[in-house]
């Protein structure tokens, strides 16, 4: 029983990051709605405006204020969470063996993943509407790729195979670690189908992280798969059908080239 619970409470301290990340991301947007909410209310009573909070019309005005601060909000939680949670992970780092030529592995990883998963989970939506994720968004996607493509990966890879999966590994074995990171990671996704999608990817995450010994490897992979969704998500709703045999071309092609590549052990 004690051990027991002494595994509980390690488990409530790797927890601790993962909740803090985010329930200060949940702030900073609180922040942001509250600003809407004075701007907006002007000279309503508050029972008015309860009622106009309701309407399509308020949130149609409050995503697009949301979509319009996306990279005001984005760079005040990097700002606010990145040096802290480098100096936890800082503990962790060990000897660095990423080259400059090792760079490739990561971003195939990232691009053929990305492709081939997007391009199946498009299909699925479009013949058994399966899933809502292919929305275009309203937020410029320059903003839209350093907010989700690339300041996103740092802060997760940070927490996630930082901090949980090295926290994790003080008191349980790799394979536990692993698996056990992977499901925290996909809780802390908004659907059933990315959680999935984040459990299985996790598993590559850190294995270029034990890898490589470093957060450059998965953080690489995170900001190339990311990226790759983003130009996916604003291309593929304009060419449907040639867009699609075109990624699924590439996808093939590196991944020819990925298997040539690992058989060569560069």
């Amino acid at each position: 029983m004690k051990n027991s619970w002494k595994y509980i409470k390690n488990i409530i301290k790797v927890l601790f990051w993962p909740i803090i990340f985010s329930l200060g991301t949940f702030f900073i947007n609180y922040v942001f709605v509250s600003i809407f909410n004075s701007n907006e209310q002007g000279t309503m009573t508050n029972g008015e405006f309860i009622k106009y909070i309701s309407t399509i019309e308020y949130q149609e005005k409050l995503n697009s204020y949301i979509n319009s601060k996306s990279l005001v909000i984005v760079l005040i939680t990097a700002i606010i969470f990145i040096p802290i949670l480098y100096i936890v992970f800082k503990k962790y780092k060990t000897t660095n063996n990423f080259k400059l030529k090792d760079i490739f592995i990561p971003i195939t990883f990232g691009i053929t993943i990305s492709l081939i998963y997007n391009i199946v989970l498009f299909q699925l939506n479009n013949y058994l509407n399966f899933t809502n994720n292919f929305e275009v968004s309203s937020i410029p996607i320059i903003i839209q790729i350093i907010c989700s493509g690339i300041l996103g990966p740092i802060l997760e890879e940070l927490v996630f195979r930082g901090i949980v999966y090295n926290k994790l590994k003080e008191f349980n074995k790799s394979i536990v670690s692993l698996i056990l990171t992977s499901v925290i990671f996909s809780i802390f996704h908004n659907d059933i189908v990315n959680a999935i999608y984040a459990f299985g990817v996790s598993f590559i995450f850190i294995y270029l992280y034990e890898k490589y010994k470093t957060l450059k490897a998965p953080i690489l992979m995170h900001i190339f798969l990311n990226t790759t969704i983003i130009l996916m998500l604003n291309l593929i709703i304009k060419n449907y059908i040639v867009f699609n045999l075109y990624l699924l071309i590439v996808s093939i092609i590196i991944l020819l080239v990925l298997k040539i590549y690992l058989r060569k052990d560069v």
